[in-house]
């Protein structure tokens, strides 16, 4: 039996580390810009909504999870490489809170409602909903992809460092996918990876009622409500909500892995 065709890229990540931008910047850089969520899920499937079963044959090229990295991942033994996003685990927290509110049928965003989510996410080390769906905890997610010896490159982006200069990582990522990529092709996929842009394709969307990312009908009363899925995306939202105590658990929690991927005051 021939071996199995090396022919996957992951882009992986923990929930809300910043997988939707990094797979648009990928995209744009290989095929010009995705105009719709729909269009970018053809073109970087998620392994979580398209691919409905492992017996179907894979599409070859991008593929986006959560799932930890193992033997058991679907397709594992198809992985030519990997793009792994990683980002503060209190903006982490903060963005799923506010995320699992959109989803949520009865939406709580109250003090109290944060505050007992900051309590769980610290328990478990991670959101209790993903370590339930084989996603581990965050710090278990990093460790499997990043930290372990892996038989193909593993390019670690940090959420952060793509905020301060989307452009170097961009080329980053062109020399894994398209190393011909020119300077002019790398600065035209950033421009259409911004979040401006990104907002106006979620408007889009929502307006046009495309199903993706962005829009789902079940979705409509927290869009109604104004929820949007390109929230903010800014750098130490999820530090500014939580207390001094908080944070101060947080960081002792997760303080080993921060040290290691360079997160000042870990």
């Amino acid at each position: 039996m021939s071996a199995a065709p090396k022919n996957i890229v992951w882009i992986a990540s923990y929930p809300k580390s910043g997988n939707t931008w990094v797979r648009f910047l990928a995209c744009n850089l290989l095929h010009g810009d995705p105009e719709s969520a729909a269009a970018l899920n053809t073109l970087a499937p998620d392994i979580h909504e398209s691919v409905a079963s492992t017996d179907a044959p894979a599409p070859a090229g991008l593929l986006k999870t959560h799932f930890q990295f193992s033997e058991n991942l679907p397709y594992a033994a198809r992985s030519a490489a990997a793009i792994y996003v990683v980002r503060d685990p209190a903006d982490v927290l903060a963005s799923n809170f506010f995320y699992s509110q959109r989803s949520s049928a009865q939406s709580d965003a109250s003090p109290a409602a944060f505050n007992r989510y900051v309590e769980a996410f610290i328990e478990h080390r991670g959101d209790p909903r993903w370590i339930e769906r084989g996603m581990g905890s965050w710090e278990d997610n990093v460790r499997s992809w990043l930290k372990a010896p892996r038989p193909f490159p593993v390019l670690q982006l940090r959420y952060e460092d793509i905020v301060a200069d989307a452009v170097s990582a961009c080329r980053a990522i062109a020399e894994l996918l398209r190393p011909q990529s020119t300077e002019a092709n790398i600065a035209q996929a950033v421009h259409n990876s911004s979040f401006q842009r990104l907002r106006e394709i979620e408007r889009a969307d929502i307006h046009d009622k495309r199903v993706g990312i962005f829009y789902k009908p079940y979705l409509q009363s927290s869009i109604d409500s104004g929820s949007r899925f390109m929230r903010r995306g800014v750098i130490g939202d999820g530090s500014a909500r939580l207390s001094a105590e908080q944070r101060a658990r947080l960081r002792s929690e997760f303080s080993p892995l921060l040290q290691e991927l360079g997160y000042a005051g870990a």
